[in-house]
């Protein structure tokens, strides 16, 4: 089955396919900033091999520090990354939305669910995809304690910056 999407429809997609995934889940989006409801679903589905591919900017603490308390889940940077994918061994979606929980909310999207049982070549050519994207990508190994003295160092270079400006 192909089907085409619209912004709920790729929401409730998405999260049906976190859901059914069995043995492996595959995120690729340039943006990362899970909502709440993503985060409970990938916390669920912590025994899986998660790979989550992202591109776009420096992950936040808050994310860092969440994603390091997930043992299956492997986070890599992928320069130039403009794709959104999200893929289990079942099925994949191409969409436009992008895991980035404004995006969820605010904007107009667009995908196309595929069923790997009635486009098995499609589905293969999709997954094929994304494993160069995974080959081509820089595993992320940050500690929390790292990401929690940038935050302080980037705090206080911004305090001691506004105080020299009065």
């Amino acid at each position: 089955m192909a089907k085409f999407l619209n912004t709920s429809g790729t929401t409730y997609h998405l999260e049906e396919l976190i859901k059914k995934a069995s043995d492996r889940l595959i995120l690729i989006s340039p943006f990362l900033k899970l909502n709440d409801r993503i985060r409970e679903l990938l916390e669920d589905r912590n025994r899986l091999q998660i790979d989550i591919i992202y591109g776009k900017s420096d992950l936040q603490p808050e994310e860092i520090n969440w994603l390091k308390n997930l043992d299956f889940v492997r986070t890599s940077f992928c320069k130039n990354l403009h794709a959104k994918c999200y893929l289990n061994e079942n099925e994949c979606i191409i969409t436009s939305l992008n895991l980035y929980e404004f995006s969820q909310v605010n904007n107009n999207e667009m995908g196309v669910l595929i069923s790997r049982e009635h486009y098995g070549q499609l589905y293969y050519d999709t997954y094929e995809e994304v494993q160069r994207i995974i080959r081509i990508s820089d595993e992320i190994k940050i500690s929390a304690e790292k990401a929690e003295l940038q935050q302080a160092t980037l705090s206080s270079n911004s305090t001691e910056t506004s105080k020299t400006h009065k």
